[in-house]
């Protein structure tokens, strides 16, 4: 007997150290970077924001990052991929580019004449050459819906490297994110 679980405790042992290691995957995270509001440029009146949603769709909402090549092919990068939902990263650089904005503030218990703002991200990917971010919104107040729509920003990216990649993804997740705040302001 006690020889018995001496060879299953070598077996374990040997089975464990005989793994083949795998290497990690890098982690990049969607962030808003592109401006920030200066103090000469505040506006008196800022028009405050309640994110309410940010939801995207299943295909989307994932941390591997999506390559869609130019037959229609579907893989994921296997040496990257995001360090969380991608509706979470861009919950978050909606609110960092509200508070870099100088017109609209992000609140986050709204009143009756807040605006409130739902967004749907559809596409976050490269598809062929280019990275492409789409995200659908809507913009009301607790009464009436206001304004609706979709923005798409496409930017091309210049090699198939992870690093690259996600660069091209994040600037265009950046330039649809400022046209979005620029529809929320105007």
């Amino acid at each position: 007997m006690r020889n018995l679980i001496f060879l299953a405790a070598a077996f374990l042992f040997f089975g464990c150290s005989l793994k083949t290691d795998v290497p990690m995957a890098t982690m990049y995270e969607i962030h808003y970077s592109n401006k920030e509001c200066s103090a000469e440029n505040k506006q008196k009146e800022l028009k405050n924001v309640f994110i309410e949603n940010v939801s995207a769709l299943d295909m989307v909402d994932t941390r591997k990052i999506l390559i869609v090549a130019e037959n229609n092919k579907i893989r994921y990068l296997t040496d990257a991929k995001f360090v969380s939902e991608p509706s979470e990263m861009i919950y978050k650089s909606l609110v960092k580019g509200l508070y870099s904005n100088c017109a609209a503030k992000p609140i986050f218990s709204p009143n009756a004449k807040d605006l409130r703002l739902k967004v749907s991200i559809i596409s976050l990917q490269i598809r062929g050459d280019k990275a492409e971010v789409s995200l659908a919104y809507e913009l009301f107040n607790a009464n009436t819906s206001l304004k609706s729509g979709m923005i798409t920003k496409e930017i091309f990216c210049p090699d198939p490297s992870s690093s690259t990649i996600f660069e091209t993804i994040n600037k265009a997740a950046n330039s649809a994110i400022d046209t979005l705040i620029s529809e929320i302001i105007y």
